[in-house]
């Protein structure tokens, strides 16, 4: 039987924090051999351990590893980060690396090893950016003070210090003297890390509260991203759960919209959009097959929406539901069923092609003039934002539709409407002001939207649905609106053409105007009172 040679790691982190973290990696690992000088290294390192003190100039580690990937282009890159930084998630992600996580445990950052290994990704970040030292927990000690209050101080003179190096008026003299401080700082940094502990700022204290690690690791990192394989199933389930996540909550509508949505009450509310999202998800495992894709995603999508609504509604709602209407039990899933209208269209939703063709047929994303793979985690973000807002605006349609059918039968609209729709009153204003919103939206913001290339958005953010804009292209979309849409984008164009003649005109006349009251009125005056201080003058003399 042949042995199994253990999987080489290079790390690259300074000295005496490399030894110490290799030392517990390997503890509990015999099939890792960690690497700390790169002189060391035989053949084609498994993973690259990229250890920051600080994450401070971004440009820097992104050419630092460019440099790593130009060497060993096959071997996959963790970096590891402390907790504080002053670099958002959306920044890290730019990095390039397979996978970033931050302030980690020993055992977290193994397994994050293995799967990495594996061929899968980890993205474990938090928007943390700032250090409050007042929050240092008095167990830690005065080496632990010392240690955060120093690198505190030490951080904010090399943040100022970058901040004037990064302006370009700045002469080379004087660059000299702060690229010179800037040394000075990090070798303080350094020093003072060596003296006081240098796993304090990367790895989890043991003296923490068991439970309170625990807790850490379920809701610490705001963006957290694992994917252990390039799979379909494995890159939908990622997004899967990342969708369910943001669902989970009673979302608090911040968008001054959606009130078809919002006229629901909160369990009805709840159980349409979390069924909007399986439903979506048994389309995708129907597409997930050798004979649907070789049809063609469009053929399909064209009459996939009036399914996957029926298959909503009739869902969302227990089946055995019912009520009495006209003396007759009716089945309410039914009754939605046949009563509503499937067909309508909502101009602001985007292909849904734009969210299977890539997963299906791992297709490369466009974001920020840049094509990005399928599992890099500004993709997965980005078509999570995509699907949240298909499922908020087929919600809000799918809402109209329950809201019509409480108006022809009374007895739902306590089974699915709010305490204060109830009335007939009431329940007939919001269906106005519902009507009255879609043809605003129709007939004027519509079209500038459309001419300004500008595409509305809904998503989750710290459990609140809030509005998005996307810039992207919609000339042809512009060219399909009919004559008063047009004649609303035509006002704006021409608002667009003349406003800069009339402001030279108004230009022009303040700067008459001005003339004419300094050089005219102003002289005249000036004449008048010199002659009437003269005149008086004389009749003081004669006195």
């Amino acid at each position: 039987m042949i042995e199994e040679r253990p999987k080489q790691i290079l790390m690259i982190a300074p000295s005496l924090l490399g030894e110490s973290l290799a030392l517990q990696l390997t503890s509990h690992d015999n099939n890792l051999e960690i690497i700390l000088d790169k002189k060391d290294i035989n053949g084609l390192p498994k993973l690259i351990l990229f250890c920051l003190e600080e994450v401070e100039l971004s440009n820097s580690i992104k050419l630092e590893i460019l440099k790593l990937k130009e060497r060993w282009d096959q071997s996959p890159i963790l970096i590891v980060i402390p907790k504080c930084i002053k670099l958002s998630s959306a920044d890290l992600m730019t990095f390039g690396s397979e996978g970033i996580i931050q302030d980690p445990t020993v055992e977290l950052l193994r397994d994050t090893i293995n799967i990495l290994l594996g061929g899968g990704r980890v993205f474990k970040i938090n928007n943390e950016t700032n250090y409050n030292a007042d929050s240092i927990p008095n167990s830690y000690g005065f080496g632990y003070w010392l240690l955060t209050s120093g690198l505190s101080q030490i951080n904010k003179d090399l943040h100022m210090i970058d901040h004037v190096i990064g302006k370009k008026s700045i002469n080379t003299f004087y660059l000299f003297i702060l690229l010179g401080r800037r040394r000075e700082l990090l070798i303080a940094k350094r020093l003072i890390i060596w003296l006081w502990g240098p796993l304090e700022v990367l790895i989890e204290s043991p003296i923490k509260d068991t439970r309170n690690k625990s807790m850490n690791l379920i809701s610490k990192y705001s963006t957290d991203i694992t994917i252990k394989n390039n799979s379909i199933n494995e890159l939908w389930n990622v997004i899967y759960k990342r969708v369910k996540d943001r669902l989970q909550d009673d979302l608090i509508n911040s968008t001054d919209e959606l009130a078809a949505l919002y006229s629901l009450n909160k369990s009805k509310r709840r159980n349409l959009l979390q069924t909007l999202l399986q439903e979506f998800s048994i389309i995708i495992n129907k597409f997930d097959s050798k004979n649907n894709r070789e049809k063609g995603i469009e053929e399909i999508l064209q009459s996939i929406t009036p399914e996957l609504r029926t298959n909503t509604l009739r869902n969302c709602i227990d089946s055995y539901d019912r009520l009495q209407k006209n003396g007759v039990e009716v089945s309410i899933s039914e009754f939605l069923v046949h009563n509503a209208d499937f067909g309508i269209f909502d101009d602001e939703l985007p292909s849904i092609a734009l969210i299977i063709d890539p997963i299906l047929n791992n297709k490369p994303i466009l974001i920020d003039e840049e094509y990005l793979s399928i599992e890099d985690p500004r993709s997965i973000i980005q078509l999570e934002t995509y699907i949240l807002n298909w499922i908020f605006r087929t919600a809000e349609i799918l809402s109209g539709e329950i809201i019509s059918s409480c108006s022809e039968w009374p007895e739902l609209r306590k089974y699915f409407l709010n305490k204060d729709l109830v009335s007939t009153r009431e329940l007939e204003r919001k269906r106005n002001h519902i009507n009255t919103n879609n043809q605003l939206q129709s007939l004027f913001k519509k079209p500038v939207r459309l001419y300004e290339s500008k595409r509305l958005y809904y998503t989750v953010k710290n459990s609140k649905i809030e509005k998005i804009i996307i810039l992207e292209t919609r000339d042809d979309e512009l060219k399909k609106l009919d004559w008063t849409q047009r004649q609303i984008a035509f006002i704006v164009e021409l608002r667009d053409a003349l406003a800069p003649q009339v402001q030279a005109i108004i230009q022009y006349l303040g700067d008459l105007i001005v003339l004419i009251l300094t050089k005219v009125v102003g002289r005249s005056i000036g004449l008048i009172g010199r002659g009437i201080a003269q005149g008086m003058g004389k009749n003081l003399s004669k006195g």
